[in-house]
């Protein structure tokens, strides 16, 4: 008997044994092929990294707390050379925080406008019907704050009685909700990252669904979000130290045992919901761009907005997928006397784990600048909006202009890189920087097989020298039987502390048989008494050859009906028009003329326009005719509203070097269409957005400048303006909706 009980009980532990062997394997290999994967994705994210700012100088650091999980590595992407790279988590249960260093003047400061940009990566997850798919968690979230601990600031709370950071569902910023007692949102509120404002973007759905399911580990924010998968992300905005972003809620069993647990309330969120479904995590480098509108004068209530997605990971290039949401926030929230934030990011995992990196492309304190584009008809002497028109083979000259704004550093260091659009070729580029000074870009620069023009400025941008102009100039392809596009050309600038892009309009080439070109100048300078001679060239666009002489030239003077010149275009095409100094009657005359087939089917030319000016003047040139603001929506006010479409306020000088020009503007009121009555605000001038505004009811000088040279300038003195300087809008107290329109009065003085 007692030998068989001794072998029955050997027989079960060998089965016990071999049952948890069983058991452990399959746990195991899920284990191996969740890190594995995590690692091969962790590789792929530092090979795609696009280009990023590069900082060795403490510019950022790593918040001081145990076990702080947040690192900076470099980028392994040959095409993103120098790029710094954050990693904040890449296992399970991490909390990593990075913050601003104010003494390297790194800092957020809501008195003035802010901008911030970066790419952001949230690591790899499986496709949801595969069976062996691993859930990625927890995210990470944009953090504005003034927490008496500085670069030390994160979410703690009681762990085993030990102070602890915050992980889970906090991402390292929202309280921590890890006793099942606490029923007081204040309480909760504490353990925040205080004085602060974050924007989240939480991969991982935390949605407790019974009594069992609240075990003290904080997995309850996501509870007010309906989707049925454990994977709903969603990006959203949150008071992390206020009582009311807690939402206390609780649940019982069967025999009415209580336990309770938060709910967060989430603002202006995206996500989560079927018709707003935001793939976070897909093993690619999504780009942010995160904006502050300071207040008004006399206002507390600024402006914090996101725009998600809103660049190509790779072409750094629009995306129509852009998710942008806004909320108006009180500075009272950070309670800083002097307006200056921590800014950085804070990320977390729990049980499931995801590669959370950032790679900045600007840092707010350090420099703000913007890039823009024009492009001009050099031929035609116009300028070239969205779909607009120009003729084959027109002389074109495509301008990049780079606004420095502000603040502690130079824009250095500028690696300028622009697409060359197809249906169009550059041959001559130069820069014009707002000292005076001039650059040609080399002729080498041109030979290129790759539609690319790469230069670094030879000079930085600054306060004493905020623009710099980069010209290309070139030609629209020759077509003489079908139209072409071209289309939107992108361009990417990317200096110390600073990483920026433009993209150009797209226009259309109609075609031609025959065009006309002339090597004069727009304006042609000439003493009293004195004849001129334009020289002029006819091209033919066809296949084979012509005989031009066959062709007619139409002549008009001013206002006079165009009158028709035979025999003087030569076989080659070239002639000299002649206009004779008995039809210069004035300070000013416009000569327009162009060239047409009267035998044959050729058609004509474009036209051709010079003005020839008898001892040089100076004069308004192109001034844009019909201009616009931003819509606002209704109940905005106490807001200065930026403008939009493409202004230009041209002015044209012939006269010698060292002779000096002034434009004043003044405005009528704004008037509604409807009701006829004013508007209640006005338009204003200001200088660069750190001036005061002054209105525009008298004249007000908005620019001058004195020539350099003894050549013909032309200059547009709108583009220094940006979003915050300029003519803006002005809104006060009680705005009005409808359609207000008014005149703006430009005076041009010829003297300072």
């Amino acid at each position: 008997m007692n030998k068989y009980k001794r072998s029955t009980h050997f027989f079960y532990i060998f089965l016990f044994i071999l049952f948890t062997f069983l058991l452990i394997l399959p746990l195991n290999y899920q284990t191996v092929l969740a890190a594995d994967t995590n690692q091969a994705d962790y590789e792929n994210a530092l090979k795609t990294v696009p280009k990023g700012l590069s900082w060795s100088d403490g510019a950022f650091s790593e918040a001081n707390f145990e076990g702080n999980s947040a690192q900076i590595v470099q980028s392994k992407n040959p095409n993103s050379p120098n790029t710094s790279i954050i990693k904040m988590t890449n296992t399970t249960n991490q909390v990593g925080g990075i913050w601003s260093n104010f003494d390297k003047d790194n800092y957020f400061n809501v008195n003035h406008n802010q901008k911030v940009s970066m790419w952001l990566y949230f690591g790899y997850a499986k496709s949801i019907t595969d069976p062996n798919r691993f859930f990625p968690g927890d995210g990470m979230a944009f953090v504005l704050h003034n927490d008496a601990r500085g670069i030390n600031a994160h979410s703690t709370g009681i762990r085993d009685g030990k102070l602890t950071p915050g992980d889970g569902e906090t991402l390292g910023v929202w309280g921590t909700d890890w006793d099942p007692s606490e029923t007081n949102s204040a309480n909760i509120a504490k353990t925040a990252i205080q004085n602060s404002v974050a924007i989240e973007f939480d991969t991982f759905i935390d949605r407790v669904s019974s009594y069992d399911d609240i075990k003290g580990e904080g997995a309850s924010f996501d509870l007010s979000y309906s989707g049925s998968k454990n994977y709903d992300p969603h990006i959203a905005f949150g008071y992390p130290a206020k009582p009311i972003t807690y939402i206390p809620q609780y649940a019982q069993d069967s025999a009415g045992n209580r336990r309770n647990f938060f709910m967060m309330y989430h603002q202006n969120a995206y996500g989560g919901t079927p018709s707003e479904f935001l793939n976070l995590v897909d093993s690619k480098w999504h780009h942010l761009t995160v904006e502050w509108q300071k207040p008004d004068s006399g206002s507390t209530i600024g402006k914090l907005t996101y725009h998600y997605d809103d660049k190509d990971p790779v072409t750094s290039t629009p995306l129509s997928s852009e998710i942008t949401r806004s909320l108006d926030i009180n500075t009272n929230t950070f309670a800083s006397a002097d307006g200056k934030l921590y800014w950085g990011f804070t990320g977390s995992t729990g049980t499931y784990t995801e590669n959370n990196l950032i790679a900045f492309e600007s840092i707010p304190s350090y420099v703000d600048a913007q890039a823009t584009s024009t492009i001009h008809n050099d031929t035609e002497n116009t300028d070239i909006s969205q779909n607009s028109h120009v003729n084959a083979n027109d002389k074109i000259t495509y301008n990049y202009n780079l606004s420095y704004i502000g603040w502690t550093r130079e824009w250095s260091n500028i690696k300028a890189r622009m697409d060359i659009p197809s249906n169009m070729t550059f041959s001559s580029g130069e820069i014009t920087y707002a000292n005076g000074q001039t650059e040609t870009i080399p002729s080498s620069v041109f030979d290129t097989s790759t539609n690319k023009i790469n230069y670094t400025l030879l000079q930085n941008l600054n306060k004493d020298n905020r623009t710099a102009t980069i010209s290309l100039h070139g030609r629209a392809a020759a077509t003489a039987n079908e139209q072409l596009t071209v289309p939107s050309a992108h361009a990417h600038f990317d200096g110390d502390n600073l990483i920026t892009d433009t993209d150009s309009s797209s226009f259309i080439i109609d075609p031609r048989s025959i065009t006309l070109e002339s090597s004069s100048p727009y304006i042609i300078k000439v003493q009293k008494d004195e004849s001129v001679d334009i020289p002029a060239q006819v091209k033919f666009l066809g296949s084979g050859s012509i005989d031009f002489s066959k062709l007619t030239v139409y002549q008009k003077i001013n206002n006079e009906a165009a009158k028709p010149l035979t025999g003087l275009v030569n076989a080659d095409g070239s002639f000299t028009l002649h206009i004779d100094k008995s039809l210069l009657t004035s300070d000013s005359t416009n000569v327009t003329f162009f060239v047409k087939d009267e035998n044959g089917d050729l058609g004509e030319t474009n036209t051709l326009t010079r003005t020839i000016q008898i001892g040089g003047t100076v004069a308004f040139g192109e001034v844009s005719s019909h201009v616009a603001f931003k819509d606002v929506n209704y109940g905005t006010k106490n807001k200065l509203i930026p403008r939009i479409n493409d202004w230009h306020v041209n002015v044209v000088d012939s006269r010698s070097k060292g002779t000096s020009w002034v434009v004043q503007a003044a405005a009528t009121p704004l008037v509604n269409k409807t009701t006829k009555k004013d508007l209640d605000g006005s338009l204003v001038y200001r200088q660069d957005p750190d001036s005061h505004t002054v209105d525009l009811s008298h004249n007000v000088n908005i620019a001058q400048y004195t020539k350099q040279n003894d050549l013909t300038e032309t200059r547009d003195i709108t583009l220094p303006w940006t979003d915050q300087s300029g003519i803006l809008l002005s809104l006060n107290d009680n705005p009005s909706a409808g359609q207000y329109t008014g005149v703006i009065n430009w005076t041009l003085l010829d003297s300072i």
